[in-house]
């Protein structure tokens, strides 16, 4: 049973990203926000969220003509890379056609990545209102 599931899972992941590579281009186009379409807003910890949890689902939004805006939390810097996941979250929303004026990377200094990171509710609340 398990092994059916898990199987599904890979099946699935595997045919969104063939849709997403082949229908990818790697300009990104400024969306008018005041259109009349739906906003949506996907809210990760740091970059990679995007495409190992999400991308299905922004390419579903993308495909019905949403304008997509993603908010990241950190830099993803916890190896000291920060700056490499940075340049790879961009990448990813090009080929996930979310247009790169809609992405927001934050680097507050009290939402580091790391295991052993706690992060404010309080202060999570505070930035995305």
């Amino acid at each position: 049973m398990v092994v059916v599931f898990l199987s599904l899972i890979v099946v699935i992941w595997v045919a969104s990203f063939f849709k997403i590579f082949f229908r990818a281009t790697s300009i990104s186009r400024a969306t008018i926000l005041d259109d009349g379409k739906k906003n949506v807003m996907f809210v990760i910890a740091h970059p990679d969220d995007e495409s190992m949890f999400f991308s299905p689902t922004i390419n579903y939004f993308t495909s019905t003509a949403c304008n997509l805006h993603i908010l990241c939390f950190s830099t993803g810097n916890a190896d000291g890379m920060g700056s490499i996941r940075d340049q790879e979250l961009h990448r990813a929303c090009a080929v996930l056609k979310v247009p790169l004026q809609q992405l927001k990377i934050l680097d507050h200094p009290n939402l580091q990545d790391g295991f052993g990171q706690l992060w404010s509710h309080d202060l999570l609340t505070e930035i995305i209102e």
